[in-house]
């Protein structure tokens, strides 16, 4: 059996993928549509289609993950070998109680489809909607590509894995952003922050996951992702 990734940085680059028209279309809000080819207005499912084509010409996946030791589960407060200030508030002690590792996760689709937007908002606002929603969607994919292979280790070592949450929901402060950053080493695959700690390129996320003792976890409903856990809090 190999070893377990424990404290070391492990890096992605040129994650493959797919643009599924499918969450394309859920990205923009529009429903009951999969295909382009379903849309009543043709000429919106053509810049739409020219967003998909871009797209494929300017995201290159990047990511990350780090896996930390717990250490010690306090009232709201989540202690690891490397860091014993990262994981605070009530839902952090709630999502990694019955755990021994927590993992990070850091994922981008690169800077060159914001550029674009940011250079098209001006004169072309509509396409340059439809691309930034296609780099949205694509950064959110790139996390859940690393989501599955950790998945996989997880397993590998007889645990269950928590859902997946995200730095800045919940109780979890977007301070957090800052070293979960350092930690990760996130700069070697383009990531910095700004002031506020919002993410650069801004198309990019971070979360963590918990490896939960499958004997102690208690049963619970089916898994959630970060988008869950954001709207159960509104």
């Amino acid at each position: 059996m190999p070893s377990m990734r424990i404290g070391t940085p492990v890096f992605f680059n040129n994650i493959p993928f797919e643009i599924e028209e499918r969450q394309i279309l859920r990205e923009m809000r529009i429903p009951k549509k999969s295909f382009l080819r379903e849309l009543d207005e043709p000429a919106l499912a053509a810049q739409i289609k020219q967003a998909i084509d871009e797209g494929y010409r300017l995201i290159q996946g990047k990511g990350v993950f780090r896996t930390l030791t717990i250490t010690g589960i306090h009232e709201n407060l989540v202690t690891t070998r490397e860091t014993e200030t990262l994981f605070t508030g009530e839902k952090m002690v709630k999502l990694l109680k019955y755990c021994d590792f927590a993992t990070l996760i850091v994922a981008t689709i690169g800077p060159q489809i914001e550029d674009r937007v940011d250079a098209l908002s001006a004169n072309e606002p509509a396409y340059s909607f439809f691309l930034e929603r296609v780099g949205a969607w694509m950064a959110d994919y790139m996390g859940i590509h690393i989501d599955r292979v950790l998945e996989k280790e997880i397993t590998r070592f007889g645990y269950g894995r928590t859902f997946r949450f995200g730095v800045g929901y919940g109780d979890w402060p977007l301070s957090a952003q800052k070293e979960v950053m350092e930690l990760t080493e996130a700069s070697k695959i383009g990531i910095s922050l700004t002031d506020s700690f919002i993410m650069i390129p801004r198309l990019s996320v971070s979360a963590v996951i918990g490896w939960e003792r499958t004997a102690d976890a208690p049963r619970k409903k089916p898994l959630r992702d970060e988008t869950d856990e954001k709207e159960s809090d509104a």
